[in-house]
């Protein structure tokens, strides 16, 4: 009886370390799966990509934005919800600035 009561308390004890881990990771796969079925491929955006003229909105104020002019050679600009800094000769992405929650300009 000792025996399956150590093994039941051991039981016990794998199963609190590993469920935590176990219910975070289908978590973490379910937010990533909302994210990319709310903001399409904007999940997909990365610095480098190059931009499709239909999902960008050219930011014309950055002022509204908290931002001072872009440096020479780039443009700041709105990809699905995200600030961005791009190359408007190339039409790439070089740097993802941050979330934002609506277009003011």
């Amino acid at each position: 009886m000792l025996r399956n009561r150590q093994s039941l308390i051991l039981a016990a004890a794998l199963i609190g370390l590993l469920a935590p881990a176990t219910l975070a990771q289908g978590v973490g796969q379910a937010a990533e799966a909302d994210a990319q079925a709310t903001f399409g491929q904007s999940a997909m955006l990365r610095v480098g990509d190059r931009l499709d003229s239909a999902r960008l909105h050219q930011v014309t104020r950055p002022g509204l934005y908290g931002m001072s002019e872009a440096p020479s050679g780039s443009r700041y600009g709105i990809v699905d919800g995200k600030l961005i800094r791009y190359d408007p000769e190339s039409a790439q992405v070089l740097s993802i600035i941050r979330q934002v929650d609506r277009i003011v300009d």
